[in-house]
């Protein structure tokens, strides 16, 4: 009997390997990158599973269990800079001065989100400096319009083909040398400017490229993640980097793009924190992110309550006034070179609709 309830966990177990493996291959491809995303559900599936199979088959699964605690092993040693013990790479401010505080917060609204008061509400809670919304269309473009009045400045982008990508950004201070850019024939939006905060001007980045789907390879999302990256290591000024990445902290692109950017993730040494799927209960993973060059501190993270959508809103209170080294990860031998080969690979492909 026990050999019979072993096996369909053998066969879950493998799958369970598989599915931490294929990642490792590298590539663009769809279905490799998908297992990026659920590494939290497959650690959690694997731990359970192999222990269940190990007091079933016992010595007699060895190999089964042995490439299961490789894979969990792996699992773990990726997502392990994203749970309190590990190293931050950002400490709490403790204290800011009231004129150098920069709240940042970013949602995903959903298009077909009829909840706009929601939104509205949110923003006029929350009171950010910056608040960046995406996945607008027309209709939230209208809806979003209540907002002016309690923002001086207000750009935004509403493609007519990719209308899973349209972009809003309001602030509260003026917005210099700003526009949405599509690199590499990309039709989702990618907004760079600078945010003439009076303490110190930043630039900000808003970022939402398509995600790995389906005939969709990650390719494009990749490019505008470390163009982002390569925008903020070239300015002069402290750079944030925002948005819905479509891809989680712990993907390759992610990190390499850290590297590249000298940006920190406040959710190392912190918590996962996720953000999407708002709606299951348990399929989640964080995909909305606020990252920043060391200069600005950190006083608070936090994920926000519902809007409707299928993201949850993140918030970011910054410190203008403190010179917060942070611990950026070093720059690897091959990474700008891999990040231009990225954007060859983008730059070949047909333009996007």
């Amino acid at each position: 009997m026990r050999r019979w309830l072993s096996r369909p966990l053998a066969l879950l177990l493998i799958l369970g390997v598989l599915a931490t493996a294929v990642p490792m291959l590298g590539g663009d491809h769809w279905w490799a990158r998908a297992f990026d995303f659920p590494r939290l559900q497959i650690a959690a599936g694997l731990a359970v599973l192999t222990l269940l199979y190990m007091l079933l088959a016992g010595w007699r699964g060895f190999v089964v269990w042995l490439l299961s605690l490789a894979a969990l092993g792996t699992q773990i040693y990726t997502l392990w800079p994203y749970q309190p013990l590990a190293a931050k790479m950002v400490d709490q401010t403790p204290r800011c001065a009231a004129d150098g505080r920069l709240r940042v917060v970013i949602a995903n609204v959903q298009r077909s989100n009829l909840d706009a008061q929601a939104v509205i509400n949110l923003a006029r809670d929350q009171k950010p400096d910056i608040f960046l919304v995406m996945e607008t269309n027309e209709r939230w473009d209208r809806d979003l319009a209540a907002l002016d009045g309690d923002f001086p400045e207000h750009m935004q982008a509403i493609p007519s083909e990719a209308t899973f990508f349209g972009m809003h950004v309001f602030s509260s201070y003026p917005l210099e040398n700003a526009s949405f850019q599509y690199p590499f024939g990309s039709a989702t939006p990618l907004f760079v400017g600078d945010i003439a905060h009076p303490r110190q001007t930043v630039q900000f980045i808003g970022v939402h490229p398509r995600p790995p789907q389906f005939g969709q390879p990650s390719t494009r999302r990749d490019a505008a993640i470390l163009t982002a990256a390569v925008t903020a290591r070239d300015s002069e000024s402290a750079t944030i980097v925002a948005g819905d990445f479509n891809a989680t902290p712990w993907a390759d692109t992610s990190r390499q793009s850290l590297r590249i950017g000298s940006l920190l993730d406040p959710r190392q040494g912190r918590s996962p924190l996720p953000t999407f799927d708002a709606k299951s209960a348990w399929m989640k993973w964080p995909l909305d992110l606020i990252l920043w060059q060391p200069g600005p501190g950190l006083m608070d993270l936090t994920v926000l309550p519902a809007i409707g959508s299928d993201h949850l809103p993140l918030r970011a209170d910054l410190c203008l006034t403190t010179n917060a080294p942070g611990n950026p990860a070093p720059l690897q031998s091959g990474d700008l070179d891999r990040a231009q080969a990225a954007f060859d690979a983008a730059a070949s492909l047909p333009r996007e609709k």
